[in-house]
């Protein structure tokens, strides 16, 4: 094969072309690592993010226990309510029985004086 005026020698295509893909790869690699890095940064933000996001809901979660823990102790017990409200059943239907003995002890008194007025009618 005649050589040309063009033609350049093996060595140096290799070269050029070895250097051509060298800058192509070390711009690949740079880049990849400029994306790296901000994906990097963003998972950052987003970690911390969620971070704050955990701490506030476990205060809001921690402050809802302080509220049961308080009712839990300032709630009267089951027990203590059933002996209290059975102590006003029995004091009301105390009550009940005198009114009651009251209506009748009024009632069999009118019923006395309506005897009364009615036999002093019928005297002359």
């Amino acid at each position: 094969m005649p050589a040309s005026d063009d033609a350049i020698p093996l060595r140096e295509y290799v070269d050029v072309r070895f250097d051509a893909q060298d800058k192509a790869v070390t711009a690949a690699l740079a880049a990849q690592e400029k994306a790296v890095a901000a994906a990097l940064a963003a998972a950052d933000r987003a970690v911390a993010k969620a971070e704050t996001a955990a701490e506030r809901r476990f205060e809001s979660q921690n402050e809802f226990r302080g509220t049961l823990t308080d009712q839990a102790r300032t709630f009267m017990p089951r027990l203590e309510y059933e002996n209290a409200h059975k102590s006003i059943v029995e004091k009301v239907e105390s009550v009940q029985k005198f009114l009651w003995m009251g209506l009748g002890a009024m009632l069999a008194v009118q019923l006395f004086i309506g005897f009364i007025f009615v036999f002093l009618k019928k005297q002359p």
